[in-house]
């Protein structure tokens, strides 16, 4: 079967996912068209997974295509926009229909979980990876971002760290059911002084979002949430959590439970406290994700 016919399976399957509100133009021409309503901003983001890197090279087509979708609205939900357009690129070494069907269902069952629509892509032969680009739309001026946090600010968490990791180690197929949190993003949207999502590592995302902020932050090690697999040391690193990781003066009651860990403070650095003591992180441990060092 060559690449258009295997295009016209993924469509096929796809279905009603490749359409809906807003999808002007969807798979098959040049280019998707889409409309964005009036007063709204488009937020995009792309991200690629590669087999071997972030997912096992014999892992399921099915698992791949939700894992593919959900770790790029994840970064949408960290800008507090709400997910609706999303093109996929596949590079594949071989015409494996089973592998690409199942790709192709996965995606569609986790497009129609988060309501977004797949309106094109490509199919290219090479190593085994997957492209997502995501788009969303978020009120005119509303984004959240990483450059607001303010010293007294409170820094949250919206779930148990290591969860991914633990999953990944067990091969778990919840390692590749990345849940985004879009709810809590949106809801976030004038409430939240900046915002992050935990791929690389709490600590290492954290320090991106101080970064960008000018500031620091104290975080206190008892008041952080770690799933019981794995140690609290290796949560803050690990990444591959998806959790939303976020500043804020005052927080609003919310439908989603988050978890207060810290304080923003003057300065640059951060600060892990273990009983109120500063905790030495092993600097040969692990740092958080990096493609290079």
């Amino acid at each position: 079967m060559d690449e258009f016919a295997l295009i016209d399976r993924i469509v096929a399957i796809l279905g009603e996912r490749a359409g809906g509100e807003g999808v002007l133009l969807g798979p098959g021409d040049d280019a998707a068209l889409v409309a964005v309503p009036p007063g709204f901003d488009l937020a995009v983001t792309t991200d690629t997974l590669v087999a071997g890197r972030h997912f096992p090279p014999d892992a399921p087509g099915d698992l791949v295509g939700e894992r593919a979708l959900g770790v790029n609205l994840s970064d949408l939900a960290a800008m507090g926009a709400e997910a609706r357009y999303c093109v996929v690129a596949l590079t594949a070494p071989e015409p494996d229909v089973p592998w690409i069907e199942a790709f192709a269902r996965g995606l569609a069952d986790a497009a129609a979980r988060h309501r977004v629509a797949i309106v094109g892509g490509n199919l290219a032969r090479g190593p085994l990876c997957v492209s997502v680009a995501a788009h969303g739309i978020v009120a005119g001026g509303q984004a959240l971002t990483r450059s607001g946090a303010r010293p007294g600010d409170r820094v949250y968490v919206s779930g148990a760290l290591g969860v991914g990791h633990s999953a990944r180690l067990a091969e778990d197929p919840r390692f590749y059911r990345v849940e985004p949190r879009l709810d809590l993003g949106a809801a976030l949207r004038g409430v939240a002084s900046a915002a992050i999502d935990i791929s690389d590592g709490f600590v290492s995302d954290l320090r991106h979002l101080c970064t960008a902020s000018g500031v620091g932050a104290e975080i206190d090690l008892q008041a952080v949430p770690v799933c019981p697999e794995v140690d609290a040391r290796t949560a803050l690193a690990c990444g591959d959590d998806y959790e939303l990781l976020f500043t804020a003066a005052e927080l609003p009651p919310l439908d989603a439970t988050v978890y207060a860990v810290g304080t923003i403070v003057a300065g640059e650095r951060v600060t892990v406290l273990e009983a109120g003591r500063p905790l030495d992180l092993d600097p040969a441990g692990p740092r958080g994700f990096r493609h290079f060092e």
